[in-house]
């Protein structure tokens, strides 16, 4: 009855019924009827005002066309009084309804009128400006910053995807905790019990159909809510989540990388350009030792060390092959609102250099623990000066390298604003910042 079932023909149901199972397997009916329900169920009434009819709809229809159209539904007027034939300027009062139990959806005033609507013809509505004042409304700036990540997302070559609040429960635990959850009351499917705690779930059922339709090489983004329990309080937030598998690029018959295919690095390489659109300074990248229920290998995302803004990762093996994905999957979510709150809107200028660079190269033997982070945190603490950018160019593991250590090569580039820099200025910061990689990350420097 939920679904809408009419409660009114219980007892023909079950008469046919058992007429059907007589027919067909035959048997002695037993007399009589036994009724359960505590309240049998009893036609609803509704009173309906003729000048409201006219004032939604914004059109004059006379009375008798009303009661024609809901007569025609079946619905049967109760306590009806003819009208005075010599006074046909009064007020035309309310009447009373009777609905048919089968008609579970009119419960109201409004639901009337909308039946009178459609079955008048929404095409004899005439269109007409809005009558009254018009209210102000508040600049909304979200609006305007949704919009902006959206473009900056399919700028990036992502397309949007709209997924659904409403998921099952196995999957929202592999994003949550069974505390954090929150369910339904009465869900109408076992695959759609509880509010989604994630993005995640619902992209992955999008993927998964899109590879069903053999569309292999996707990459989606999706913007939306997600809902948990804090403290035994619900909360809404706004995140953003990106999903990538197949091929980097469309298929082509030429190329040395054309058949090359999405990882963990495109996906970090995709935020890290969001973040800059964003002007979202201060992102820290924390590896996690450990696998979740999510993600094999996978990542933190902090803003300064501290607030989480967070995560990405490759699917689970076991998942990729439970949804059906041929190629691995790469995932991220992000905390949008927090994005948002954080993001430096305004841009500044740099003008073009006028003055050449110089380039110093140094490859190194580091631990397999040492990261790109530590590196970068090393250079930063020996506070070289005219340094423009530093770059990793190669990374090596194998011959002539010892177990549990790997090569890292990094070109770092130093400009002046002002004039050339010589090479005496240049060779001196530089041997700092070398000397800072021996001391704090244990680096053995290899000589070209």
């Amino acid at each position: 009855f939920e679904r809408g079932a009419d409660p009114g023909i219980t007892d023909y149901a079950s008469r046919r019924c058992a007429q059907l199972i007589l027919q067909t397997a035959g048997g002695r009916l037993a007399e009589g009827v036994v009724d359960a329900c505590p309240r049998p169920a009893q036609p609803r009434r509704i009173t309906l005002r003729h000048h409201k009819v006219n004032e939604l709809l914004g059109i004059e229809l006379r009375p008798e066309e009303i009661d024609y159209y809901l007569g025609q539904l079946g619905l049967k007027k109760v306590g009806a009084q003819p009208r005075p034939v010599d006074a046909p300027d009064a007020p035309v009062p309310p009447s009373t309804w009777e609905i048919p139990t089968f008609r579970v959806d009119l419960k109201r005033e409004a639901d009337l009128i909308e039946e009178v609507c459609r079955l008048h013809g929404v095409d004899k509505i005439p269109a007409t400006p809005p009558r009254g004042a018009l209210g102000r409304h508040e600049y909304d700036a979200v609006h305007d910053e949704l919009r902006a990540v959206r473009q900056w997302l399919t700028g990036l070559g992502l397309d949007e995807t709209q997924g659904q609040t409403l998921i099952n429960r196995a999957a929202a635990e592999r994003t949550a905790a069974a505390g954090e959850i929150i369910p339904l009351e009465r869900p109408l499917s076992s695959d759609m019990d509880v509010l989604r705690p994630s993005l995640l779930p619902g992209l992955l059922d999008i993927l998964r159909h899109n590879l069903s339709h053999k569309n292999l090489d996707v990459a989606l983004f999706e913007i939306g809510r997600v809902f948990r329990l804090e403290e035994g309080r619900p909360v809404e937030q706004r995140r953003v989540a990106i999903a990538l598998t197949g091929r980097r690029a469309p298929m082509f018959w030429s190329g040395a990388d054309r058949e090359a295919r999405f990882d963990l690095h495109d996906l970090k390489g995709i935020l890290e350009e969001f973040f800059e659109h964003a002007g979202l300074a201060g992102v820290h990248w924390q590896r996690r030792p450990e696998p979740t229920p999510l993600l094999c290998e996978s990542a933190e995302i902090r803003l300064g060390g501290k607030q989480l803004l967070g995560e990405l990762g490759q699917l689970l093996p076991s998942l990729q092959r439970q949804y059906d994905l041929r190629d691995p999957v790469y995932l991220a979510e992000l905390n949008l609102d927090l994005l948002l709150a954080r993001r430096r809107p305004t841009r500044t200028f740099k003008p073009l250099p006028q003055y050449p660079s110089s380039r110093r190269d140094v490859a190194m033997l580091v631990p397999e623990t040492v990261t790109h982070a530590d590196v970068l945190a090393a250079i930063r603490s020996a506070k070289p000066e005219h340094l423009e950018s530093v770059e990793l160019f190669d990374v090596f593991r194998g011959r002539h390298v010892p177990e549990g250590q790997k090569s890292l090569a990094y070109a770092l580039t130093y400009r002046s604003r002002e004039r050339t820099l010589t090479d005496e200025e240049v060779n001196r910061t530089h041997e700092r910042v070398v000397a800072r990689l021996r001391e704090q990350l244990g680096a053995t420097i290899r000589e070209a």
